[in-house]
């Protein structure tokens, strides 16, 4: 017996050492693909994932609010969009631990192509349009960039844990094709998580089921998606549904509206809630029908301070109604039509604010005029900045409040003015409803091209000097007699930034006298452009754009008459007064004159000023705080008067 031990013994070292040579030898083989497949990360990179189209993820992840961790499995189905393809990238940071690959239930090659991607190889090469998946298993600590894209807080002692992948974050937390070109058709998301928690997700939850101390939900969404507003939140929530019935819908049909909220949240939230049902109802009629009717919409509160749009489930940190009007404008402007890049980001911003800020004047929240006088002073804190992104590399950038959320409203408030109430909302309602933009992506010219075929003007030079230029016009209006009942109105202009030389558009102009008024809009093609208009009073006031249109600064002023016209027109002027850091001299008839500024002690406080030219922007930033006396001489005239300094 004991020699045949000894020779089973023997063989199985053999065998072992076989084998060993061979495990050497095939892991030499694996590393040597690898630094292969290594070297060609250059074409993945430069594919961008655009060698596919996503149709559809199946995520599957196990989230233990008490812990910052994810663990997973995440299928992407897809079709190849190149004539062949075998190496595919994805989106995902090199934090994450990927487990595995598998590729029609076989285990395929993956490395890294930089700290934020990875090559898959693909056994097999696809052609044009062929369907297929891959299965990627990981798990790990996620990245937190950007707004924070998988946090962990607490709330009333409880855990959560809610994402926000807005604008480059999903790859923080799962693999996935981020970008602004690709939605997937559906998506579902199965969530599992310890028995006393909730967790939310895009869509409709089509089962909530308990295994052993855990709880899986699985949410199922039918309609494409951006990569940026796939989400969940976890925690203890309280879920409680609302309904409401909308006039794109058939009688007896209803919407659901489901709310996620902290137990500790519930008791206001089911009043504070009932508001977006209203607003549901006025965009839904407004705007277009409701893009995601079939599914639901709802909130989810989580710790951030703000909103997050996230797809049918905005998330929110309280329930405002503002905010809620805010998040609820981004399921037309975000999410039905999404903008198409970064630099694009006013179409979802600049929306969701203007509408907002419609349900405000629509159910009287706030006034109106208030409103717009808010929303324009912070626009002309500063003299530059366009709407357009310039950088995309900055999320302050893409999110700046004065420029993508308020300039974005008001212009499109401006361009409702200059188009017309009829045409703008026709408009509107075209670009909702192009068969190649919805539940897809769109770029400003897409939408500048619906308001032109709606209103028949051609748009070019307002969307260069609004959306890409810089700045705002201040305006200088004179009112001049010319005979009884007729007047001369003069109108001047000057910019802010350089960028754009000359805001041209209509300028509207109440004219009053007591209980007499009359408003006027005057289509301003040049600086200095003259109208000769008649009125049936005599005005004492003017008042420029008293609806608030226009982002602009603006002078008035009414010539009594005392001098003659000509020496009226003559008069070398500053605007505006009071001044920030910029004064512009008007001198009208390109006289020669000196300006020279003083305190009220008589200090000289600058070099003296020479110039004929017709209009000069002068830098005033080194002046004090208060008031100086401004001294211009044009031939014998001296013309002396108060300078105000903010």
């Amino acid at each position: 017996m004991k020699s045949i031990y000894l020779l089973a013994f023997f063989l199985f070292l053999c065998w072992f050492s076989g084998n060993a040579q061979q495990s050497t030898e095939f892991q030499d083989l694996v590393k040597r693909e690898k630094q292969l497949y290594q070297s060609l990360f250059s074409t993945a990179a430069s594919n961008s994932g655009a060698n596919f189209d996503v149709k559809h993820y199946r995520c599957e992840w196990k989230i233990d609010p008490r812990k910052r961790y994810i663990e997973g499995k995440v299928r992407i189905s897809f079709r190849v969009q190149t004539d062949t393809a075998s190496l595919l990238r994805i989106d995902m940071v090199s934090a994450l631990i990927i487990d595995s690959v598998r590729f029609r239930n076989a285990h395929i090659l993956h490395g890294l192509v930089n700290t934020k991607q990875r090559w898959l190889k693909l056994p097999v090469v696809l052609n044009l349009n062929v369907l297929d998946s891959v299965s990627i298993y990981y798990r790990g600590v996620p990245d937190n960039t950007g707004f924070g894209s998988f946090n962990k807080k607490s709330h009333a002692g409880v855990p959560v844990i809610w994402t926000l992948s807005c604008p480059y974050s999903a790859q923080d937390w799962w693999p996935c094709k981020q970008d602004l070109i690709d939605k997937a058709d559906s998506i579902d998301l199965i969530i599992t998580t310890p028995q006393q928690y909730r967790a939310s997700g895009n869509g409709l939850l089509v089962s909530e089921l308990q295994v052993d101390t855990n709880k899986i939900y699985h949410w199922k969404h039918k309609y494409p998606i951006a990569t940026y507003l796939i989400a969940t939140a976890v925690t203890n929530y309280a879920a409680y549904t609302q309904k409401v019935h909308l006039t794109s819908q058939a009688p007896g049909d209803s919407l659901p509206v489901v709310n996620f909220v902290y137990p500790e949240s519930l008791v206001a939230a089911k009043t504070q809630t009932l508001s977006v049902l209203k607003i549901l109802q006025f965009y839904d009629s407004l705007v277009a029908p409701y893009p995601f009717r079939k599914e639901k919409y709802g909130h989810v509160q989580f710790g951030w301070g703000g909103g997050m749009e996230h797809q049918t489930m905005s998330f929110m940190t309280d329930f405002s109604f503002s905010l809620q009007a805010h998040e609820l404008a981004h399921q037309w402007f975000g999410n039905h039509i999404t903008c198409g890049t970064w630099k694009d980001a006013w179409l979802n911003e600049g929306w969701a604010t203007y509408m907002a800020g419609l349900a405000d004047q629509r159910f009287g929240m706030v006034n109106f005029t208030n409103w717009l006088n808010a929303t324009q002073t912070s626009i002309k804190g500063s003299p530059s900045g366009s709407v357009y992104v310039t950088d995309t590399t900055r999320v302050d950038k893409i999110f700046n409040n004065r420029l993508t959320y308020s300039k974005g409203a008001m212009v499109l408030h401006q361009l409702r003015w200059q188009v017309g109430d009829s045409a703008f909302w026709a408009g509107v309602r075209n670009y909702q409803a192009d068969n190649a933009l919805q539940y897809r992506f769109a770029k400003t010219i897409d939408f500048q091209t619906h308001i032109e075929a709606a209103s028949g003007k051609d748009l070019e030079g307002f969307f260069a000097d609004w959306i890409y230029g810089q700045g705002y016009p201040t305006y200088q209006i004179k009112l001049i007699p010319v005979e009884e009942n007729h007047y001369k109105v003069k109108i001047d202009q000057t910019t802010s930034h350089t960028s754009v030389p000359f805001f041209e558009g209509k300028v509207p102009i109440q004219f009053k006298n007591g209980n007499q008024d009359t408003l006027m809009a005057f289509d301003l093609q040049a600086s200095g452009q003259e109208f000769n208009i008649e009125l049936p009073f005599n005005p004492t006031q003017i008042v420029f754009d008293p609806k608030k249109w226009l982002i602009a600064k603006s002078v008035a002023q009414v010539l009594t008459g005392s001098q003659s016209e000509m020496d009226q027109e003559n008069v070398i002027d500053l605007f505006p007064n009071p001044v920030h850091n910029e004064i512009t001299v008007l001198n009208p008839s390109n006289q020669n004159y000196e300006l020279q500024l003083f305190s009220l002690l008589g200090i000289q406080l600058n070099d003296v000023f020479r110039s004929n030219s017709k209009t000069v922007k002068l830098d005033v930033t080194y002046l004090p705080p208060g008031v100086a006396i401004c001294r211009i001489r044009s031939g014998i005239k001296i013309n002396t008067f108060k300078v105000v300094k903010n």
